[in-house]
């Protein structure tokens, strides 16, 4: 892939992982980046980063607003689906499935609706999804275990757009994420024990660049899980 026709779509770009990857494609020199935001106020402040950004008010959870930004981001070549929610809940200590069906929305359905809606755009470019998963879509981690489901149901989504989209040249990209500094993270998490987003944004680049990678592991607690399972060999 080269930078300088790449046309990225980030949701969820206001803050966190999202905002690295609008700094990281700027760096990279993209001509052209939409950033997804969740309203007006997020729009005016992703405007003013770059005049290359052009802010998107999409909520993936509200069909409307795909589609209308699927029109207004016709020309996109990689769509990175980073929008997320986490609510700290097991499967039996939250008090309804309130919070279990929001992550399900936004985590799952979310992606899914994207994929579907910008599938014709990727398709005319030959591009690229790129879907931020968790390490949590891989084992079960009891203090987020409805957010667990979530990362697993769109792993499996993933994989699946990757065969679908296959025949058509769209490329699909999972990336495995550890734990990053962001504000989804509890007040008491040990910072050490955190990455900066920049880590997951520069291997998710250079994996675009290379071409060819369906799964990344883009940190070490990543990669040391994936070994674990098999799922890369050891160092």
């Amino acid at each position: 892939m080269k930078f300088d026709q790449c046309r990225p779509l980030i949701t969820g770009s206001s803050r966190g992982i999202g905002r690295a990857f609008v700094d990281a494609f700027l760096e990279a020199g993209v001509p052209k980046i939409y950033a997804g935001v969740r309203n007006e106020d997020a729009a005016a402040a992703a405007a003013a980063i770059d005049p290359r950004v052009h802010p998107l008010v999409v909520d993936t959870t509200r069909p409307e607003q795909v589609e209308q930004a699927a029109r207004e981001a016709s020309d996109v070549t990689v769509l990175v689906n980073n929008a997320g929610v986490l609510h700290y809940a097991s499967f039996l200590n939250a008090p309804d499935l309130g919070q279990a069906r929001h992550e399900m929305e936004v985590n799952y359905f979310g992606p899914l609706a994207m994929a579907r809606a910008f599938a014709p755009a990727l398709t005319r470019s030959k591009g690229t999804i790129v879907n931020i998963l968790s390490i949590a879509a891989l084992a079960y981690m009891p203090l987020v275990g409805t957010y667990n489901a979530s990362k697993a149901a769109a792993r499996s989504m993933t994989q699946g757009l990757r065969v679908d989209l296959a025949e058509a040249g769209v490329a699909v990209m999972a990336v495995y994420a550890g734990g990053y500094d962001t504000e989804m993270h509890l007040e008491t998490t040990d910072k050490a024990l955190l990455n900066p987003p920049s880590v997951l944004t520069e291997a998710v680049l250079e994996a675009l660049i290379s071409g060819g990678v369906d799964e990344l592991f883009p940190d070490a607690a990543a990669r040391g899980l994936a070994q674990r399972l098999g799922l890369i060999a050891a160092a």
